[in-house]
């Protein structure tokens, strides 16, 4: 008779390997399945940006529709069907029902996805909760059919099991649906499929998104720019990023023949001379054998990559939004709230943080129907993925707080927290290797270079609200005057006329002492046959104006617009048209007219009118020039601008003091 077992051995008996996905499945929380709530958001999170993400690779404009029905008191069928170009058969069971199986974890570049835990992981959930499979149908171009499957995952072996499948004609040339039966809740709110869609959309502006929600509201974010992003470009491994472990895994798995060929082909950033001070640093050979290099030799090597000044990583491998689309995202999707002003987007130079290239993209609206006795509305991506939970506990938004906002003019109690006031900001951060605090992905960890850059991009947009806010406190205050001027002068003159006995002077050139301004008056007039927008520029100043006129109309009215005169230029893609007027005397006016067809949604408001060759201090009306805008001013504009502003100056010089000018200064301090 045996002895019986020792504690040691029944303890060991008990000890068997676990599957990634049961440790997820025990652990769903991780992954952001916590409650029924967050687990919708996750999983049309998940599924959503897969759709962008391949509709980007596969150099195709994303159209994803996202469709939410009602199946049980507790249970959501999601199903979210995209433009991209399919999944060959064979890889649909792994895509969908395998966890850590995905194209981008070994790829060094920006990418919405990397570990490929996601839309498996919604499968797992749905398989957990109601015991449904997910239902996928996808179809490539060459095919005729498009396959159709039911898959569980086999979370014991982390492997996917076809409970059925079959080919079906889908009326679509290429792409792919999957439908998932969850336990969820559907709610409106800031923590929404609703919002995600929405955040979704102003940082892509290329794709088009529709939502049904339950109870069949449709809901359709159209698509605001015909460009693709440019395509992230994978660079090799960077050696101020690379850990003991890394750097031995690289050595034994190249296949270069020398260690100096592996330094110069394999990592990013390593100079020729590079190659040459890090070899005599190490104290070793060009010609040596790279998988011989093991232990303290190692060490040596990877020590003195880190002290070799090296090229930085390259920023090929990031996808910025840009400032011309994150100004485009907003105003698609901001459009009902009418913002006042929308501020020149900030774009950083590329940085690194360990070894990884990162940039911090910034953008700030400000007034319009946003409401002004609340914090200001914070709107936080990732590598153009929007993150809806743990804004706290996020960098951007402690850098937000950390920023003393009332010497820029929002409200701020203490110096300190969010701000307060009818302000909406937009961070970005993207680059190969967010550091997030959780698998969930839900908010970025902080980090010393990333805090820096988040501060220096928040500042640069904070002095253009500054600059805003001053010139809209100086213009209030110039408009008010201008309106007094003009509703008291006539009375005083038409009485002092009366008493005299003499005509009615014309009180233009008064006016024109008094204000010194180009005024930009515009009015919009609908009648059953045309909406007309008149504008009217008076030059109220005492010299000679030649002036550039430029107006910014939403692009799908621009299309059926007609103007008199004719602009000279436009730009029908960003809804850009522009005009030299004839040069304007003391007292003299211009006019415009732009006519669209009946009925046209359209208001004063919706059209930007901007104005070059005059400093915005003597301007009404209309904004200077964005410095974003690439249009070459003709030279006539710029030499009557630099002539008026050798007048203005020499006039300063004079002993008068002009008190209503001195009143403020929009000029930002250069402290930062």
């Amino acid at each position: 008779m045996s002895p019986p077992p020792t504690i040691a051995q029944q303890l060991a008996a008990k000890q068997r390997e676990i599957s990634v996905a049961e440790f997820f499945e025990r652990n769903r929380q991780i992954l952001g399945f916590d409650n029924p709530s967050r687990a919708l958001l996750t999983t049309v999170k998940e599924a959503l940006d897969n759709a962008v993400d391949i509709g980007e690779e596969a150099r195709i404009l994303p159209d994803v529709l996202v469709e939410i029905t009602k199946e049980g008191e507790d249970r959501l069928r999601v199903a979210v069907t995209d433009n991209g170009p399919g999944i060959l058969r064979k890889e649909i069971p792994n895509v969908f029902a395998r966890l850590l199986y995905g194209s981008r974890f070994h790829s060094n570049r920006q990418a919405r996805g990397q570990q490929g835990i996601g839309i498996s992981a919604a499968v797992l959930y749905a398989n957990l909760t109601t015991a449904r499979p997910a239902h996928i149908v996808s179809k490539v171009e060459e095919d005729e059919a498009a396959h159709v499957l039911d898959l569980f995952i086999d979370t014991q072996k982390n492997q996917p099991r076809v409970a059925s499948e079959d080919l079906v004609l889908w009326d679509r040339p290429h792409g792919t649906r999957v439908e998932l039966v969850i336990k969820a809740r559907y709610q409106r709110g800031r923590q929404s499929p609703y919002e995600y869609l929405r955040g979704t959309a102003i940082v892509n502006p290329h794709a088009r998104l529709v939502l049904v929600e339950p109870d069949g509201t449709r809901v359709t974010f159209e698509r605001a720019a015909q460009e693709l992003p440019a395509l992230a470009q994978e660079t090799l491994p960077h050696p101020y990023g690379l850990e003991l472990g890394e750097l031995g895994h690289l050595l034994k798995s190249t296949k270069r023949p020398t260690l100096g060929e592996f330094l110069a082909k394999d990592l990013a950033g390593v100079s020729p001379r590079a190659v040459k001070e890090v070899l005599e640093r190490s104290a070793l050979g060009a010609r040596s054998d790279p998988g011989a290099v093991q232990g303290e030799a190692q060490e040596r090597l990877l020590g003195a990559l880190h002290q070799v000044p090296l090229v930085a990583p390259s920023a090929d491998c990031l996808s910025p939004i840009g400032p011309l689309l994150i100004k485009r995202g907003l105003r698609n999707v901001l459009g009902d709230l009418r913002p006042d002003f929308f501020a020149p987007p900030v774009s950083r130079p590329p940085k690194v943080h360990a070894g990884f290239p990162f940039l911090v993209e910034v953008g700030l609206v400000y007034g319009g129907g946003l409401p002004a006795d609340q914090p200001v509305q914070i709107l936080r991506f990732a590598n153009r993925v929007p993150l809806l939970f743990q804004q706290g506990a996020c960098a951007i938004t402690n850098a937000i707080s950390n920023l003393d906002w009332r010497r820029y003019g929002l409200d701020q109690k203490g110096g300190s927290g969010l701000p307060v006031g009818p302000a909406v900001l937009l961070v970005h951060v993207a680059s190969t290797k967010i550091p997030f605090t959780s698998e969930a992905k839900e908010a970025i960890a902080e980090d010393p270079e990333i805090d820096k850059e988040l501060t220096l991009a928040l500042q640069a947009a904070a002095r253009h609200l500054r600059t805003h806010i001053s010139r809209q406190s100086r213009r209030a205050f110039a408009s008010e005057k201008f309106a007094i001027i003009q509703r008291i002068l006539p009375k005083l003159a038409e009485k002092t006329s009366h008493l005299l006995d003499k005509p009615v002077p014309d009180l233009t050139p008064v006016i024109t002492r008094i204000m010194d301004v180009v005024n930009v008056d515009t009015s919009v007039a609908a009648t059953p046959a045309s909406v007309g927008v008149g504008v009217e520029v008076t030059n109220y100043t005492p010299r000679a104006r030649v002036l550039e006129l430029f107006v910014e109309i939403p692009p799908n009215e621009f299309a059926l617009a007609t103007f008199d005169p004719a602009p000279d230029g436009t730009e029908a893609g960003l809804g850009r048209a522009w005009w030299t007027l004839p040069k304007l005397g003391p007292n003299a006016r211009a006019k415009l007219a732009l006519t669209f067809p009946p009925k046209t949604d359209l208001e004063a408001n919706d059209l930007d009118w901007y104005v070059a060759g005059i400093d915005e201090a003597h301007v009404l009306g209309a904004d200077p020039l964005p410095g974003d805008w690439d249009v070459r001013l003709p030279r006539t504009i710029i030499e009557a601008a630099e002539s008026a502003a050798a007048e203005e100056a020499a006039a300063t010089a004079e002993p008068e003091v002009d008190y209503d000018a001195a009143e403020s200064s929009a000029s930002p301090s250069d402290d930062e």
